[in-house]
């Protein structure tokens, strides 16, 4: 279990800061794309797991696929944050 975790965070933290370095934004979103980036990487390595996809493994954990799924979430995140309504300036 501590290995998978250490993984995780890992990959997560790495995830998050290419996204924000090619994004260009440091902002208020980066504490919910952090959240979706570790959501994205447990969902991602689940789904390595149970496809079978082992282009890249390390041990039990999948980083290319947990990598892949996060980067589409946080793309996701920052779409639908593009479309939520702006608030007129008083």
């Amino acid at each position: 279990m501590t290995p998978w975790l250490v993984w995780v965070i890992f990959v997560t933290a790495i995830n998050l800061f290419v996204f924000v370095a090619i994004r260009g934004t440091w902002g208020r979103l980066v504490p919910i794309l952090g959240l979706v980036s570790l959501l994205g990487v447990v969902v991602g390595d689940a789904i390595g797991g149970r496809a079978g996809l082992e282009l890249l493994r390390i041990g039990d954990f999948h980083p290319l696929t947990a990598s892949v799924v996060s980067q589409l979430a946080m793309a996701a995140t920052v779409l639908l944050g593009a479309l939520a309504p702006v608030r007129p300036e008083e």
